[in-house]
Protein backbone atom coordinates (compact mmCIF):
# COMPACT_ATOMS: atom_id res chain seq x y z
CA UNK A 1 0.00 0.00 0.00
CA UNK A 2 2.73 2.44 0.97
CA UNK A 3 4.83 1.46 -2.05
CA UNK A 4 1.94 2.19 -4.41
CA UNK A 5 1.53 5.64 -2.87
CA UNK A 6 5.25 6.41 -3.20
CA UNK A 7 5.32 5.16 -6.78
CA UNK A 8 2.25 7.20 -7.72
CA UNK A 9 3.77 10.35 -6.19
CA UNK A 10 7.01 9.70 -8.08
CA UNK A 11 5.16 9.17 -11.35
CA UNK A 12 3.10 12.34 -10.82
CA UNK A 13 6.26 14.37 -10.24
CA UNK A 14 7.87 12.78 -13.27
CA UNK A 15 4.89 13.71 -15.44
CA UNK A 16 4.90 17.27 -14.12
CA UNK A 17 8.62 17.71 -14.74
CA UNK A 18 8.62 16.13 -18.19
CA UNK A 19 5.34 17.54 -19.54
CA UNK A 20 6.38 21.14 -19.09
CA UNK A 21 9.79 20.71 -20.74
CA UNK A 22 10.65 20.01 -24.33
CA UNK A 23 13.30 17.43 -23.48
CA UNK A 24 14.69 15.38 -20.63
CA UNK A 25 17.94 17.34 -20.70
CA UNK A 26 16.32 20.40 -19.15
CA UNK A 27 14.88 18.43 -16.20
CA UNK A 28 18.11 18.90 -14.30
CA UNK A 29 18.08 22.66 -14.87
CA UNK A 30 14.49 22.95 -13.73
CA UNK A 31 15.19 20.82 -10.65
CA UNK A 32 18.15 23.02 -9.74
CA UNK A 33 16.08 26.19 -10.17
CA UNK A 34 13.32 24.66 -8.06
CA UNK A 35 15.81 23.80 -5.32
CA UNK A 36 17.17 27.36 -5.40
CA UNK A 37 13.65 28.71 -5.04
CA UNK A 38 12.87 26.39 -2.13
CA UNK A 39 16.18 27.36 -0.51
CA UNK A 40 15.13 30.99 -0.78
CA UNK A 41 11.80 30.17 0.85
CA UNK A 42 13.52 28.39 3.73
CA UNK A 43 16.05 31.20 4.15
CA UNK A 44 13.39 33.91 4.17
CA UNK A 45 11.28 31.91 6.64
CA UNK A 46 14.24 31.60 9.02
CA UNK A 47 14.99 35.33 8.71
CA UNK A 48 11.36 36.27 9.40
CA UNK A 49 11.20 33.88 12.37
CA UNK A 50 14.41 35.28 13.86
CA UNK A 51 13.26 38.87 13.31
CA UNK A 52 9.90 38.31 14.96
CA UNK A 53 11.52 36.48 17.86
CA UNK A 54 13.91 39.37 18.48
CA UNK A 55 11.08 41.88 18.11
CA UNK A 56 8.94 40.04 20.67
CA UNK A 57 11.85 39.70 23.08
CA UNK A 58 12.95 43.35 23.05
CA UNK A 59 9.99 45.51 21.99
CA UNK A 60 6.83 43.79 23.21
CA UNK A 61 5.99 43.86 26.88
CA UNK A 62 4.70 40.58 28.26
CA UNK A 63 0.95 40.36 28.76
CA UNK A 64 1.16 38.35 31.93
CA UNK A 65 3.37 39.17 34.85
CA UNK A 66 4.35 36.58 37.38
CA UNK A 67 2.16 37.05 40.41
CA UNK A 68 2.73 35.23 43.67
CA UNK A 69 -0.71 35.84 45.12
CA UNK A 70 -3.09 33.06 46.00
CA UNK A 71 -4.05 32.02 42.48
CA UNK A 72 -3.77 28.29 43.14
CA UNK A 73 -5.24 28.24 46.61
CA UNK A 74 -8.82 27.10 47.02
CA UNK A 75 -11.07 29.69 48.67
CA UNK A 76 -12.34 28.74 52.11
CA UNK A 77 -15.92 29.93 51.68
CA UNK A 78 -18.32 31.36 49.15
CA UNK A 79 -17.55 34.99 49.95
CA UNK A 80 -13.82 34.45 49.35
CA UNK A 81 -14.56 32.67 46.07
CA UNK A 82 -16.77 35.51 44.82
CA UNK A 83 -14.31 38.23 45.81
CA UNK A 84 -11.45 36.27 44.22
CA UNK A 85 -13.45 35.93 40.97
CA UNK A 86 -14.29 39.64 40.90
CA UNK A 87 -10.68 40.61 41.64
CA UNK A 88 -9.17 38.34 38.99
CA UNK A 89 -11.62 39.32 36.27
CA UNK A 90 -11.34 43.02 37.15
CA UNK A 91 -15.08 43.44 37.44
CA UNK A 92 -14.66 46.23 39.99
Amino acid sequence: MKNKFVISIFLALLVVFTAAMPSFASVKQVAVKFLYAMGGVVLSSVIIFAGLTLYNRFFVSPKYTKNDDATLKTPDNTEDAISFFIKKNKLR
